[in-house]
Protein backbone atom coordinates (compact mmCIF):
# COMPACT_ATOMS: atom_id res chain seq x y z
CA UNK A 1 0.00 0.00 0.00
CA UNK A 2 1.28 3.37 -0.80
CA UNK A 3 1.67 6.52 2.05
CA UNK A 4 -1.24 7.42 3.50
CA UNK A 5 -0.26 11.00 2.00
CA UNK A 6 -0.28 9.41 -1.64
CA UNK A 7 -3.38 7.74 -1.70
CA UNK A 8 -4.78 9.30 -4.55
CA UNK A 9 -7.22 7.15 -5.92
CA UNK A 10 -10.02 4.55 -3.96
CA UNK A 11 -12.65 2.56 -5.54
CA UNK A 12 -15.69 2.01 -3.87
CA UNK A 13 -17.73 -1.12 -4.78
CA UNK A 14 -21.29 -1.52 -4.15
CA UNK A 15 -23.20 2.35 -4.09
CA UNK A 16 -26.08 1.03 -1.52
CA UNK A 17 -25.88 2.61 1.88
CA UNK A 18 -22.83 2.36 2.90
CA UNK A 19 -21.39 2.70 -0.11
CA UNK A 20 -22.19 6.61 -0.87
CA UNK A 21 -21.38 7.22 2.48
CA UNK A 22 -17.80 5.50 2.34
CA UNK A 23 -17.77 7.62 -0.95
CA UNK A 24 -18.39 10.76 0.93
CA UNK A 25 -15.92 10.30 3.57
CA UNK A 26 -12.98 9.77 0.39
CA UNK A 27 -14.33 12.77 -1.76
CA UNK A 28 -14.45 15.06 1.06
CA UNK A 29 -10.74 14.28 1.96
CA UNK A 30 -9.26 14.98 -1.34
CA UNK A 31 -9.45 11.60 -2.91
CA UNK A 32 -10.22 10.96 -5.74
CA UNK A 33 -13.51 8.13 -5.53
CA UNK A 34 -14.49 5.70 -7.87
CA UNK A 35 -18.24 4.48 -7.27
CA UNK A 36 -18.74 1.00 -8.77
CA UNK A 37 -22.06 -0.82 -9.45
CA UNK A 38 -23.97 -2.79 -11.88
CA UNK A 39 -25.94 -0.67 -13.67
CA UNK A 40 -29.14 0.03 -11.89
CA UNK A 41 -30.86 3.24 -10.31
CA UNK A 42 -28.54 2.69 -7.40
CA UNK A 43 -25.66 3.35 -9.92
CA UNK A 44 -27.70 6.44 -11.12
CA UNK A 45 -28.53 7.73 -7.95
CA UNK A 46 -25.84 7.99 -6.38
CA UNK A 47 -23.73 10.69 -7.38
CA UNK A 48 -26.80 12.85 -5.96
CA UNK A 49 -26.84 11.10 -2.69
CA UNK A 50 -23.14 11.97 -1.83
CA UNK A 51 -24.15 15.61 -3.05
CA UNK A 52 -26.99 15.33 -0.26
CA UNK A 53 -24.86 14.20 2.09
CA UNK A 54 -21.88 16.86 1.25
CA UNK A 55 -24.54 19.93 1.65
CA UNK A 56 -25.72 18.22 4.74
CA UNK A 57 -22.27 18.12 6.35
CA UNK A 58 -21.41 21.94 5.30
CA UNK A 59 -25.03 22.65 6.64
CA UNK A 60 -23.89 21.47 10.14
CA UNK A 61 -20.64 23.44 9.49
CA UNK A 62 -18.77 20.19 9.41
CA UNK A 63 -17.06 21.12 6.06
CA UNK A 64 -17.31 24.69 4.14
CA UNK A 65 -20.14 25.31 1.72
CA UNK A 66 -17.46 25.37 -1.14
CA UNK A 67 -16.42 22.27 -0.16
CA UNK A 68 -19.58 20.93 -1.53
CA UNK A 69 -18.82 20.92 -5.23
CA UNK A 70 -14.98 20.63 -5.00
CA UNK A 71 -15.53 17.04 -3.48
CA UNK A 72 -18.00 16.03 -5.14
CA UNK A 73 -15.99 16.59 -8.78
CA UNK A 74 -14.14 14.12 -7.20
CA UNK A 75 -16.30 11.65 -7.28
CA UNK A 76 -16.72 9.49 -10.57
CA UNK A 77 -19.60 6.37 -11.51
CA UNK A 78 -18.85 3.65 -13.56
CA UNK A 79 -20.09 0.00 -14.05
CA UNK A 80 -16.88 -1.40 -15.48
CA UNK A 81 -15.17 -3.24 -12.26
CA UNK A 82 -12.13 -2.65 -13.99
CA UNK A 83 -11.97 0.57 -14.58
CA UNK A 84 -13.00 1.35 -11.26
CA UNK A 85 -10.15 -0.52 -9.67
CA UNK A 86 -6.96 0.71 -12.32
CA UNK A 87 -4.85 2.52 -10.54
CA UNK A 88 -6.26 1.95 -7.78
CA UNK A 89 -4.56 2.88 -4.30
CA UNK A 90 -6.80 1.13 -1.67
CA UNK A 91 -10.61 -0.92 -2.76
CA UNK A 92 -13.33 -0.52 0.06
CA UNK A 93 -15.96 -3.13 -0.58
CA UNK A 94 -19.49 -2.27 0.01
CA UNK A 95 -21.62 -5.03 -0.81
CA UNK A 96 -24.22 -7.12 0.80
CA UNK A 97 -23.58 -9.49 3.92
CA UNK A 98 -23.46 -12.59 1.60
CA UNK A 99 -20.49 -15.17 1.37
CA UNK A 100 -20.97 -16.17 -2.18
CA UNK A 101 -21.43 -12.83 -3.73
CA UNK A 102 -18.33 -11.20 -0.98
CA UNK A 103 -16.14 -14.23 -2.20
CA UNK A 104 -16.56 -13.87 -5.81
CA UNK A 105 -16.06 -10.24 -6.03
CA UNK A 106 -13.09 -10.43 -3.67
CA UNK A 107 -11.59 -12.83 -5.91
CA UNK A 108 -12.17 -10.46 -9.13
CA UNK A 109 -10.83 -7.86 -7.43
CA UNK A 110 -7.50 -9.43 -6.22
CA UNK A 111 -6.98 -11.09 -9.78
CA UNK A 112 -7.60 -7.19 -11.36
CA UNK A 113 -5.58 -5.43 -8.86
CA UNK A 114 -1.74 -5.31 -8.08
CA UNK A 115 -0.48 -7.12 -4.52
CA UNK A 116 0.32 -3.82 -3.07
CA UNK A 117 -3.38 -2.44 -3.38
CA UNK A 118 -5.45 -3.67 0.05
CA UNK A 119 -8.73 -4.28 0.04
CA UNK A 120 -11.12 -3.72 2.52
CA UNK A 121 -14.81 -5.49 3.24
CA UNK A 122 -17.19 -3.03 4.98
CA UNK A 123 -18.94 -6.61 6.42
CA UNK A 124 -20.40 -7.07 10.26
CA UNK A 125 -20.61 -10.20 10.70
CA UNK A 126 -18.98 -12.41 7.88
CA UNK A 127 -15.21 -13.27 8.38
CA UNK A 128 -12.51 -12.10 6.14
CA UNK A 129 -10.93 -15.10 6.56
CA UNK A 130 -14.62 -16.81 5.03
CA UNK A 131 -14.74 -13.71 2.08
CA UNK A 132 -10.95 -14.54 0.73
CA UNK A 133 -11.14 -18.33 0.77
CA UNK A 134 -10.87 -18.63 -2.70
CA UNK A 135 -8.21 -15.48 -3.15
CA UNK A 136 -4.82 -16.62 -4.77
CA UNK A 137 -3.45 -13.39 -5.50
CA UNK A 138 -1.88 -12.24 -2.30
CA UNK A 139 -4.79 -12.87 0.00
CA UNK A 140 -3.00 -11.26 3.15
CA UNK A 141 -3.78 -7.74 2.04
CA UNK A 142 -7.66 -8.44 2.28
CA UNK A 143 -9.16 -7.44 5.39
CA UNK A 144 -12.15 -6.30 7.60
CA UNK A 145 -12.64 -2.36 7.21
CA UNK A 146 -16.12 -2.55 8.99
CA UNK A 147 -17.42 1.13 9.69
CA UNK A 148 -20.56 2.17 11.67
CA UNK A 149 -23.56 3.34 9.83
CA UNK A 150 -23.33 5.83 8.38
CA UNK A 151 -19.40 6.24 8.11
CA UNK A 152 -19.34 10.31 6.75
CA UNK A 153 -21.14 11.07 10.07
CA UNK A 154 -19.96 8.37 12.61
CA UNK A 155 -16.17 7.71 12.55
CA UNK A 156 -15.86 4.89 14.27
CA UNK A 157 -14.50 1.90 12.56
CA UNK A 158 -13.01 -1.74 12.70
CA UNK A 159 -9.78 -3.37 11.20
CA UNK A 160 -9.68 -6.72 11.42
CA UNK A 161 -8.01 -9.60 9.73
CA UNK A 162 -6.02 -12.49 11.68
CA UNK A 163 -4.64 -13.85 8.38
CA UNK A 164 -3.92 -10.56 6.93
CA UNK A 165 -0.36 -8.68 7.48
CA UNK A 166 0.41 -6.29 10.24
CA UNK A 167 2.00 -4.09 7.54
CA UNK A 168 -1.40 -3.77 5.63
CA UNK A 169 -4.03 -3.45 9.05
CA UNK A 170 -1.14 -0.55 10.53
CA UNK A 171 -1.07 1.39 6.63
CA UNK A 172 -4.80 0.76 6.42
CA UNK A 173 -5.05 2.74 10.29
CA UNK A 174 -3.14 5.20 9.57
CA UNK A 175 -4.84 5.63 6.65
CA UNK A 176 -8.33 5.93 8.11
CA UNK A 177 -6.98 8.12 10.66
CA UNK A 178 -5.78 10.81 8.30
CA UNK A 179 -9.12 11.45 6.99
CA UNK A 180 -10.96 11.53 10.28
CA UNK A 181 -12.02 8.13 10.60
CA UNK A 182 -11.60 6.47 14.43
CA UNK A 183 -10.15 2.89 13.40
CA UNK A 184 -9.21 0.22 15.83
CA UNK A 185 -7.82 -3.42 15.17
CA UNK A 186 -9.37 -6.28 16.47
CA UNK A 187 -9.48 -10.12 16.29
CA UNK A 188 -11.77 -11.97 13.67
CA UNK A 189 -15.23 -12.87 16.15
CA UNK A 190 -18.53 -13.12 14.86
CA UNK A 191 -19.71 -9.49 14.92
CA UNK A 192 -16.37 -8.00 15.83
CA UNK A 193 -16.53 -5.41 18.23
CA UNK A 194 -19.09 -3.17 17.96
CA UNK A 195 -22.06 -5.26 16.98
CA UNK A 196 -21.28 -7.95 20.06
CA UNK A 197 -21.89 -4.83 22.34
CA UNK A 198 -24.84 -3.34 20.33
CA UNK A 199 -26.13 -6.76 20.29
CA UNK A 200 -26.19 -7.40 23.82
CA UNK A 201 -27.88 -4.74 24.72
CA UNK A 202 -30.37 -5.56 22.09
CA UNK A 203 -31.36 -8.44 23.76
CA UNK A 204 -31.59 -6.91 27.18
CA UNK A 205 -33.85 -4.49 25.61
CA UNK A 206 -35.86 -7.07 23.78
CA UNK A 207 -36.07 -9.03 26.99
CA UNK A 208 -37.32 -6.29 29.43
CA UNK A 209 -40.16 -5.55 26.40
CA UNK A 210 -41.38 -9.10 25.73
CA UNK A 211 -41.86 -9.80 29.79
CA UNK A 212 -43.58 -6.54 30.33
CA UNK A 213 -40.94 -5.18 32.65
CA UNK A 214 -41.31 -1.88 31.19
CA UNK A 215 -42.01 -0.02 27.72
CA UNK A 216 -40.48 0.26 24.15
CA UNK A 217 -40.11 4.02 25.05
CA UNK A 218 -38.86 3.51 28.56
CA UNK A 219 -36.04 1.28 27.32
CA UNK A 220 -34.97 4.24 24.24
CA UNK A 221 -35.55 6.77 27.51
CA UNK A 222 -32.57 5.18 29.46
CA UNK A 223 -30.67 4.78 26.78
CA UNK A 224 -30.85 8.80 25.12
CA UNK A 225 -31.63 10.55 28.89
CA UNK A 226 -29.17 8.16 30.79
CA UNK A 227 -26.71 5.82 29.03
CA UNK A 228 -26.02 7.41 25.86
CA UNK A 229 -25.48 11.11 27.31
CA UNK A 230 -22.09 9.44 28.81
CA UNK A 231 -21.49 6.80 26.69
CA UNK A 232 -20.51 9.78 23.61
CA UNK A 233 -17.49 10.71 26.31
CA UNK A 234 -16.80 7.42 28.65
CA UNK A 235 -17.15 4.18 27.59
CA UNK A 236 -17.65 1.06 30.14
CA UNK A 237 -14.99 1.38 31.27
CA UNK A 238 -14.96 4.84 31.92
CA UNK A 239 -18.11 4.77 33.84
CA UNK A 240 -16.99 2.39 35.94
CA UNK A 241 -13.75 5.25 36.69
CA UNK A 242 -16.28 7.43 37.27
CA UNK A 243 -18.83 5.02 39.64
CA UNK A 244 -16.05 4.73 42.48
CA UNK A 245 -12.69 6.48 43.41
CA UNK A 246 -11.03 4.72 40.23
CA UNK A 247 -11.54 1.78 37.54
CA UNK A 248 -9.33 -0.92 39.98
CA UNK A 249 -11.72 -0.07 43.02
CA UNK A 250 -15.05 0.05 40.65
CA UNK A 251 -14.46 -3.64 39.24
CA UNK A 252 -13.60 -4.78 42.64
CA UNK A 253 -16.73 -3.40 44.61
CA UNK A 254 -19.24 -4.64 41.71
CA UNK A 255 -17.80 -7.83 40.85
CA UNK A 256 -20.55 -9.70 43.12
CA UNK A 257 -23.22 -7.31 41.49
CA UNK A 258 -21.87 -8.33 38.41
CA UNK A 259 -21.75 -11.76 38.35
CA UNK A 260 -24.61 -12.22 40.41
CA UNK A 261 -26.44 -10.47 37.36
CA UNK A 262 -24.55 -12.56 34.37
CA UNK A 263 -25.29 -15.94 36.22
CA UNK A 264 -28.67 -15.35 37.91
CA UNK A 265 -30.67 -12.47 36.33
CA UNK A 266 -30.23 -12.23 33.03
CA UNK A 267 -32.42 -14.01 30.47
CA UNK A 268 -31.61 -14.39 27.07
CA UNK A 269 -34.95 -13.73 23.84
CA UNK A 270 -34.38 -17.02 21.74
CA UNK A 271 -37.06 -16.35 19.57
CA UNK A 272 -39.79 -13.71 18.83
CA UNK A 273 -43.67 -13.51 16.98
CA UNK A 274 -44.63 -11.13 14.89
CA UNK A 275 -47.51 -10.33 17.82
CA UNK A 276 -44.17 -8.96 19.57
CA UNK A 277 -42.76 -7.10 16.54
CA UNK A 278 -46.02 -5.13 16.37
CA UNK A 279 -46.05 -4.78 19.79
CA UNK A 280 -42.31 -2.77 19.38
CA UNK A 281 -43.61 -1.09 16.24
CA UNK A 282 -47.02 0.54 18.27
CA UNK A 283 -44.50 0.85 21.41
CA UNK A 284 -41.86 3.03 19.07
CA UNK A 285 -44.32 5.38 17.64
CA UNK A 286 -44.39 7.89 20.50
CA UNK A 287 -40.83 8.04 20.56
CA UNK A 288 -40.71 8.94 16.97
CA UNK A 289 -43.96 11.37 17.45
CA UNK A 290 -44.91 12.97 14.17
CA UNK A 291 -41.89 12.57 12.48
CA UNK A 292 -41.20 10.40 9.58
CA UNK A 293 -38.91 7.81 9.02
CA UNK A 294 -37.40 9.84 7.08
CA UNK A 295 -37.38 13.23 9.24
CA UNK A 296 -36.20 10.76 12.08
CA UNK A 297 -33.05 9.94 10.35
CA UNK A 298 -32.62 13.85 9.14
CA UNK A 299 -33.08 14.61 13.27
CA UNK A 300 -30.64 11.27 13.98
CA UNK A 301 -28.11 12.86 11.49
CA UNK A 302 -28.19 15.86 12.85
CA UNK A 303 -27.81 15.30 16.50
CA UNK A 304 -25.04 13.11 15.51
CA UNK A 305 -23.24 15.99 13.85
CA UNK A 306 -23.38 18.27 16.33
CA UNK A 307 -22.42 15.98 18.48
CA UNK A 308 -19.31 14.87 16.59
CA UNK A 309 -18.35 18.45 16.43
CA UNK A 310 -18.89 19.09 20.68
CA UNK A 311 -16.80 16.15 21.24
CA UNK A 312 -14.16 16.95 18.36
CA UNK A 313 -13.71 20.77 19.52
CA UNK A 314 -13.25 20.08 23.32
Amino acid sequence: MKNKNKIKKVAVIGCGFIGYSWGTVFARNGIDTYMYNRKSPTLDNVKDRIREALEFLASEGMIPQNGVQEALSRVHTTDSLQEAVKDADYIQECLWEDLPLKQDIFKKLTDLTPPHVPIGSSCSGLKISDIAADVTNHPERCIVAHPTNPPHLIPFMEISGDKASREIKDQVFDFMESIGQKPIQCKEVYGYVLNRIQLSLIQEALYLVKEDVCSVEAVERALTDGLGLRWAFTGPYGVEELNSANLKDGLEKYKDYMIEFFTKEQHKVTDYDEAFIEKCVSGFAPVMGSKTHEEYTLWRDQMVARTRMLKENK
